[in-house]
């Protein structure tokens, strides 16, 4: 069966009834022709493209105003987008999805409904469940996933100032020149202190470059310690 939560962190299976089929993948890769010679050549770096898929199946119950209901609560439940839509049977990795559209067959003078609720996940990657983690000065840590994940880190206290550093990747945030709780969110480009937003006070290579977790071990230092929050990718 197919789990979804919504926006709002309201929770639906579907019916036995409802399926998905196909959930594609397709990677573009950026070319040019040569004039007068054969082929192409590659002019960028090759890209995932959003992820189109179907709900679909069919509602049955003894009464037709029963029908409706459940189609109308279904409906409802997926106008507060984006929706996780999870692996059938597993429920254990998702896509972050928005509906495009519900259409609707009545079957056997309303005695069944057919349903086709065609969904984009704009972002391609599927998402495991949360990770959370304390750190403190040099430790490996070990990410699963196919791809790299994008993390979220707090200092546990009040700290003078922050530096990260993946010695895995060589990537590194540092930030300096004011004192409080510091959050650093390096999917949304935004870092506070005390819930203000300070990013002028963010080194320019995180701002260009970003913060993330190859799949396996990562070696991560920090100058204070941290609680650090991901979700793997596939």
């Amino acid at each position: 069966m197919i789990k979804l939560i919504n926006a709002l962190g309201q929770e639906k299976t579907l019916p036995i009834t409802m399926h998905w089929r196909r959930v594609p993948l397709e990677i573009e890769v950026p070319s040019q022709p040569l004039y007068g010679r054969d082929g192409e050549v590659v002019t960028g770096k090759p890209r995932r493209r959003p992820r189109a898929f179907t709900l679909e199946g069919s509602i049955y119950h003894p009464g037709k105003s029963q029908i409706e209901q459940e189609a109308d609560a279904l409906l409802a439940f997926l106008m507060q987008m984006p929706v996780k839509v999870y692996r059938q049977h597993y429920h254990d990795r998702y896509l972050l999805a928005y509906p495009q559209g519900a259409a609707q067959d009545w079957l056997d003078a309303g005695a069944e409904l057919s349903l086709k609720i065609p969904m984009v996940a704009l972002d391609p990657y599927w998402y495991g469940p949360e990770v959370e983690l304390t750190l403190s000065g040099t430790q490996t840590i070990s990410v699963d996933g196919t791809e790299p994940s994008i993390p979220f880190m707090r200092s546990t206290g009040s700290a003078s100032g922050l530096t990260v550093s993946n010695q895995t990747t060589g990537k590194q945030i540092v930030v300096s020149g004011a004192s409080g709780v510091i959050r650093v969110d390096s999917v949304n480009h935004v870092v506070t202190i005390d819930g203000e937003e300070r990013l002028d006070l963010v080194n320019d290579e995180w701002v260009l470059r970003g913060f993330e977790l190859v799949p396996g071990d990562n070696l991560i230092s920090t100058s204070t310690q941290i609680t650090m929050t991901y979700r793997p990718r596939w």
